[in-house]
């Protein structure tokens, strides 16, 4: 008991340093002092890793002039093992060991015992924390528990500590101008100098002492104290971004809230709590467990509710240790820059100090994304490895339109932009007006514009940006955070609620689309070495109809409520077709024989993904209400590349002959049938890519909502004869440079 209470005074010690420490001190200095000092090791190191390269940064016991100077690959060293093992590593006789690398500046001979622990943050290694002794012992298992935790605390905030300590001994700013890009998240453009957001401190995460079951029971009683605490205070966010803004972002919280309340979530926490977790380990790693799910997914949508995850653990653990963290700086005004935003964080900001934001996580559908379009923050999002190529004070240009950020620009660049921010008001209204006209070519042609959506709380605002309804509704969300299969009730309610707030606008529901980049804990998905070639989508559910008609007669029974249409995604033949909709039928019969009232005849459409379907689509069209591109999946499986591998990103190519003639034979198979076609993947967006897809003969497209004005826009300014005639000239290219060559002096006239 005596060696936990110096633990936890230990702990407090650390957090104390990391809340006191100024973004210009270096506290990592203390923080190995402390830790040798606790532990009665002679020596306790950090190393901070860059580039795949394990940096000496801190060391109390060492030579502190290798501080900097001391560097190995990962593949070296007993370190490096740390990191290539991502556990604890413990040594004696480590001179023996034959990773053992010896660094004649340090001193470290002389030193038997060594044990090493990988600093984690998000599931990267950041760092490793080190520890030596002179003489052999053995390390009991509370000591290493608490290097793991001490390594916890340090890894959300080392990183952007040490990178700015190193930034300050490397020698002055270089102030040359540099151009940086990510992902345009907020419209507008922000000049000012930069500032970091100040890493929050994490809460302490305490180990629980080897008690009785009384202990347990007074713990767990702790936990849900403080859900309920943290269940307040969203509750009061709710209310006050309700009352600012709207439905839409109170929203963001009122989703925290219903995590919070999750069965199968607070099942799994009690779990943990009983199982011998203290309340904050149960909560560190139940959520931890959500949030690597949720980063594995490529679906952006998905991935990027982690965030919200993140911000939900910081604030229950903050409420068991019994205090809030403040991570902004209050006064501090400019260009915010951040490693990423948690919805709490970004609802904080003040608008008229933060002229823009930029982190190197996040995108498009991120909560933290729509708070900052709410607030009329400019925010470029994905930029990788900030912390390295922005320094504090760093005269910054943020384009939330293009996703640019320019680092010292130059004096004509400076101008640029500050007549760009003159004219931006008025550039809002135009665009404004466009959301409020129909999507109609010069010569006459309708176009259909619609939204994808994910969320409920994204519903709200349709109209706002002038979409005509949810070209794609993706229905996954309810069934990955949680370990088992909601039930039909539960899905009918969350479907009504979402026709409730689309208003009578149609909503497309896209049936479950589990497996691939989505897997689900509820539905048992075992690794695969291709998931996007695997046992995923529409192949699972044949196998396991239930799923499916579950899902049907949720979704029919939710008809009532507004216009619904029914998508089916990775058909690749009419065999899997019909066999969706033998399941469809029963699902109906199954209503019809219960007397549950629906809507017959929903429009029943098929989503157009992968090759196969492509060549099959004469077929397919006869036994389909409607058809919709899923551009996104067709470029990959069309191409066979990856876009998430940055080594062949480059081959993912919309403009490719062979992608726009798939496009071109599924909307003639389309027209000829009578039948409409549409395209819900991101080239949909973008306007210039918009006036091809018009071209090609698509007569429905599908994007972000905030998109839909620019898209508008561009539609309201072709001809359609033109664009088709130009289409058609475009099929005849045999590469994507004459393709673009092509298209350029059209796509100019748009600008």
């Amino acid at each position: 008991m005596a060696l936990q209470q110096d633990s936890l005074k230990t702990l407090s010690n650390i957090a104390r340093i990391l809340q006191k420490s100024q973004p210009s001190e270096n506290p990592l200095a203390h923080i190995v002092k402390i830790v040798r000092e606790q532990l009665g090791v002679d020596v306790c190191s950090l190393y901070l890793l860059q580039a795949k390269t394990l940096i000496l940064v801190a060391t109390d016991g060492l030579d502190v002039s290798s501080v900097g100077k001391v560097r190995m690959e990962i593949r070296e060293g007993l370190t490096g093992l740390a990191v290539e093992k991502l556990q604890p590593i413990i040594v004696n006789e480590a001179s023996q060991h034959p990773r053992f690398k010896y660094f004649p500046e340090t001193g470290e001979e002389k030193f038997r015992t060594f044990a090493a622990v990988p600093l984690m943050e998000r599931q990267q290694v950041v760092g490793v924390l080190t520890i030596q002794t002179v003489q052999a012992r053995e390390f009991n298992p509370m000591e290493i528990e608490l290097l793991k935790v001490i390594a916890f605390q340090l890894s959300g905030v080392v990183q952007n500590l040490v990178t700015l300590e190193v930034l300050q001994q490397e020698g002055k700013s270089d102030r040359r101008p540099r151009e940086l890009k990510g992902i345009a998240v907020a419209p507008g453009f922000g000049i000012g100098p930069a500032f970091f957001l100040r890493p929050g401190v994490q809460p302490v995460i305490v180990p629980l002492s080897s008690s009785g079951i009384s202990d347990l029971k007074e713990e767990w009683k702790k936990l849900k104290g403080a859900l309920e605490k943290a269940s307040e205070d969203l509750v009061r966010l709710e209310k006050k971004l309700f009352k600012k803004f709207s439905r839409k972002i109170s929203d963001i919280f009122y989703s925290h809230r219903m995590i919070l309340s999750d069965p199968d979530f607070l099942k799994k926490l009690k779990e943990e709590v009983l199982n011998g977790r203290s309340a904050s380990q149960a909560v560190n790693e139940v959520i931890g467990e959500y949030i690597q799910h949720f980063e594995k997914i490529e679906d952006p949508h998905f991935r990027e509710r982690a965030a919200d995850l993140e911000d939900l653990r910081q604030r229950v653990l903050e409420h068991l240790v019994g205090r809030r963290t403040a991570k902004t700086q209050e006064r501090a005004e400019g260009i915010l820059v951040a490693e990423t935003l948690v919805p709490s964080d970004t609802a904080r900001l003040d608008p008229e100090r933060i002229k823009a934001i930029v982190t190197s996580r996040g995108g498009l559908t991120s909560h933290a994304s729509i708070l900052a379009r709410s607030l009329g923050i400019p925010a470029v999002m994905g930029v990788e490895g900030l912390a390295a190529k922005i320094k504090p004070g760093d005269l910054l240009i943020v384009d939330g339109n293009e996703g640019k950020i320019f680092i010292h620009p130059e004096r004509s660049v400076l101008r640029h932009y500050e007549r760009i921010q003159e004219r931006y008001a008025d550039q809002i209204v135009l665009f404004q007006k466009y959301a409020a006209e129909p999507a109609i070519t010069q010569d006459g042609r309708r176009i259909s514009l619609e939204a994808n959506v994910g969320m409920l709380s994204e519903l709200p605002r349709l109209r706002y940006f002038g979409a005509e309804g949810v070209g794609l509704y993706r229905t996954e969300y309810p069934f990955m955070t949680r370990r088992k299969l909601p039930e039909e009730d539960e899905q009918w309610d969350h479907y009504r609620k979402v026709l409730l707030e689309a208003g009578g606008l149609p909503v497309t529901f896209r049936v479950l689309d589990a497996g691939g980049d989505k897997p689900m804990e509820s539905l048992g998905h075992a690794p695969e070495a291709n998931p996007f070639l695997g046992y995923r989508s529409i192949r699972l559910f044949l196998n396991r109809p239930e799923i499916l008609e579950t899902q049907f007669r949720a979704l029919l029974r939710a008809s009532t409520e507004g216009p619904v249409r029914i998508l089916v995604p990775m058909i690749s033949g009419i065999e899997e077709l019909r066999g969706i909709r033998r399941i469809y039928e029963s699902a109906q019969k199954t209503l019809r024989n219960q007397k549950i009232s629906f809507v017959p005849d929903l429009p029943f459409g098929i989503m157009i993904e992968v090759p196969s379907a492509v060549q099959m689509v004469e077929h397919l069209v006869q036994e389909a209400d409607f058809l919709s591109l899923g551009t996104n999946d067709l470029i990959q499986y069309t191409l066979a590349v990856d876009r998430n591998n940055e080594k062949v990103a480059g081959f993912f190519e919309p403009l490719h002959p062979a992608v726009i003639a798939s496009i071109a034979r599924v909307a003639e198979a389309g027209e000829k049938a009578g039948k409409r076609v549409g395209v819900c993947g991101e080239m949909a967006g973008d306007p210039k890519m918009a006036s091809l897809l018009v071209g090609l003969g698509v007569t429905q497209l599908s994007m972000i909502p905030q998109n839909v004005p620019k898209v508008k826009k561009t539609i309201r300014q072709i001809p359609y004869q033109e664009a088709s005639e130009l289409a058609r000239k475009v099929r005849g290219q045999g590469t994507v440079e004459e393709v673009k060559a092509l298209l350029k002096p059209f796509w100019e006239r748009l600008e």
